[in-house]
């Protein structure tokens, strides 16, 4: 698992790629946390070279929406590949985050 971040004001996008599962969860949060702690209120996450998320990870990701919301944001998740929108849409997340194309589209989404 890797995520790499940048910046444009509060808006970050953190694109996670390889795997994410209970070995890597605790540093998946740990770069999450550490990007909304630069004072990001806007966190996008893009999964077009995630391979696999446990539910270990979605408990990092609904962290984050809680920490993101809290601080008067959100997260959105973009280029999610079809098997990981299934996790989401089975869990329920699809109802605490939206889900766009591109980058683009989700950074636009906290200005809305």
């Amino acid at each position: 698992m890797n995520v790499e971040a940048s910046y444009s004001g509060n808006i970050a996008v953190a694109s996670v790629s390889g795997r994410v599962d209970s070995a890597n969860a605790k540093d998946f949060d740990k770069a999450l946390r550490d990007i909304i702690d630069r004072g990001v209120t806007g966190l996008v996450v893009d999964c077009n070279d995630l391979r696999y998320m446990s539910s270990a990870g979605l408990r990092v990701l609904l962290i984050a929406i809680r920490k993101t919301n809290a601080a008067g944001g959100g997260l959105a998740m973009c280029r999610v590949p079809d098997h990981i929108r299934e996790v989401l849409e089975v869990s329920g997340f699809v109802r605490l985050t939206s889900i766009h194309d591109s980058a683009e589209a989700a950074s636009a989404s906290f200005s809305s």
